[in-house]
């Protein structure tokens, strides 16, 4: 059962990468003001964004889970050094989800404007979007990483 739990952790995570990856390079593909930007914002980012939420919400539980696992088995001995890595992980984890969270209240913020017809504030809220999936991109590299860590400690 711990490797199932691990590999549905390391899987998920992944997704969620994979999701805002696919998100930051559709967003640089689609040209400034275009209406495939206007339809990127207004029909696949929610649903790309929501694939990231949802993986998010199935890596805190395998995340816990694991945790539960991994002191039973160690009788909740941790080195210094684990809880240190774990920390950062939790630390990312939890600016990862802000960023998230953020990213989908400006697209929602858009897609209402859009709604009214206007459409000049699209590139600039596709600009902060697509930065905000990079910035996760780039911090959930780091916790994958120190997962990997924690695997061989």
């Amino acid at each position: 059962m711990e490797s199932v739990i691990l590999w549905a952790h390391a899987v998920t995570g992944a997704i969620w990468i994979g999701a805002c990856a696919c998100f930051a390079i559709a967003g640089l593909a689609l040209g400034a003001g275009s209406a495939e930007q206007r339809n990127f914002v207004a029909n696949a980012a929610p649903k790309i964004d929501m694939l990231g939420l949802v993986a998010a919400a199935v890596l805190l539980v395998t995340g816990l889970i694991s945790l539960i696992e991994v002191g039973v088995l160690r009788g909740f001995a941790f080195s210094t050094t684990f809880i240190t890595v774990l920390a950062i992980k939790i630390a990312l984890f939890i600016a990862m989800l802000a960023v998230m969270t953020w990213s989908m209240r400006v697209g929602a913020v858009v897609r209402a404007v859009i709604a009214r017809g206007r459409i000049d504030a699209v590139a600039g809220a596709m600009t902060r979007m697509v930065k905000a999936h990079v910035a996760i991109v780039a911090m959930g590299g780091i916790a994958l990483i120190l997962g990997a860590w924690l695997l061989g400690s």
